[in-house]
């Protein structure tokens, strides 16, 4: 199973509002092995990219200019599952939801999930969760209040 995007030949990477796919248990575990393989990509960039005594520690250039993709990424392959979108934009499923931040650089993660699903009492634990990641990879990150008291991260790229 290759899930990649047509026209480019990229691996697609999950933001959470795609459409929901039912994937078997060989496409779940290809998947995976690509996931891995765009981590292991993403280190080799950083340790030839990157000048320092630790060039693994932050996010090289070449992240920066793709910090949405390389934030869902980096979620989905350390194991944090995406949402989904229906077609009318709502959540079907509970996970991550990246987006664009309101200014340059920046990436929200919020925790979604369909009415009724009880997203709304996990997206503390399980936004904690994608900040653990996400600062184990080298961006920094701040948990923000927005309406209706709901959360959500705003990430970007460590100055290492």
């Amino acid at each position: 199973m290759k899930e990649q995007d047509s026209q480019t030949g990229r691996l697609l990477v999950h933001t959470g509002a795609e459409p929901p796919r039912e994937a078997g248990t060989n496409e779940t575990a290809a998947r995976s092995a690509e996931l891995r393989a765009a981590l292991d990509g993403i280190r080799n960039i950083r340790r030839l990219t990157n000048l320092g005594s630790d060039p693994g520690a932050c996010p090289a250039e070449w992240e920066r200019r793709r910090l949405l993709r390389t934030v869902s990424l980096v979620l989905e392959a350390e194991g944090i599952p995406p949402s989904a979108a229906g077609e009318d934009g709502e959540p079907v499923r509970v996970g991550y939801r990246t987006s664009e931040g309101d200014q340059a650089g920046q990436v929200q993660v919020r925790w979604v999930g369909p009415r009724g699903s009880g997203a709304r009492y996990q997206e503390q634990e399980q936004l904690q969760r994608c900040q653990v990641v996400l600062r184990s990879w080298g961006f920094e990150t701040v948990e923000v209040r927005g309406p209706g008291s709901r959360r959500y991260l705003e990430v970007e790229a460590g100055l290492g």
